[in-house]
């Protein structure tokens, strides 16, 4: 049943109601009528802290997955998406159609242009380290199981400018899992990274000596050869 046939629904059982009984429910098919009125904005900082969040757990957001987060949908599967910035913040406040129609102002935000071609232009020009093909040519692995160890100690030296009961709850549960999530890359790290990667490729195996995602540290890992190089042609 669609929002507005509960309307029509409750409209006709408002005819045999008292007058206070009438008042309660006129308020609350206002209410009803005002959630499908997409008015109130949903900030961009706040669909913004979401994306991120979702690539960090390595999904690729889309409207559809966006507003489902933000009204807390049962659909949701994955236990971390219950954790994330805005998780069923807008569930009573919006209908499902009607925060789709706030976030789809969003869109280019959200999932970039329409124009397949545009955000390989874009990409070039904001993002040129993407290009960085290291992780994606022939694989390579000669780290070996002792310096996969001691490399992993280095970084586990390292510490964390805040523990996990100190950050937002979606970060700590992102961290159950992966112990440096949203942990910023410090030089010294960075330094370890480069390292590492002189033995291997392997975005996995990377991954789990550095307690990070495998996209994060595939991301760094392009930045830190694509400013290398550009580096060497200056």
């Amino acid at each position: 049943m669609t929002t507005p046939e509960f309307i029509d629904l409750l409209q006709s059982l408002r005819l045999h109601l008292d007058q206070p009984t009438k008042l309660s429910l006129d308020g609350f098919i206002r209410s009803l009528a005002n959630r499908d009125a997409p008015t109130q904005p949903i900030p961009e900082a706040e669909v913004l802290a979401l994306c991120s969040a979702l690539r960090e757990l390595e999904y690729k957001p889309t409207v559809t997955q966006v507003a489902k987060v933000l009204i807390g949908s049962r659909s949701i599967a994955d236990p971390r998406l219950r954790g994330l910035p805005g998780y069923r913040k807008y569930r009573g406040t919006f209908s499902r159609k009607a925060i789709r129609e706030l976030l789809l102002g969003y869109k280019s935000v959200i999932e970039g242009p329409d124009d397949k071609s545009t955000p390989q232009i874009k990409q070039s020009v904001n993002e040129p380290w993407r290009a960085i093909d290291f992780f994606t040519t022939a694989a390579f692995d000669k780290l070996s199981d002792e310096k996969a160890t001691e490399l992993y100690r280095e970084v586990i030296g390292l510490g964390l400018r805040k523990s996990s009961d100190q950050l937002p709850e979606f970060m700590a549960r992102a961290r159950k899992n992966l112990p440096r999530a949203f942990e910023p890359w410090t030089r010294e790290e960075r330094a370890l990274l480069i390292e590492a990667m002189c033995y291997t490729n392997d975005g996995e195996k990377l991954a789990s000596i550095f307690g990070r995602s495998p996209a994060a540290v595939r991301r760094e890992g392009q930045r830190l050869i694509y400013n290398s190089q550009k580096k060497e042609v200056a």
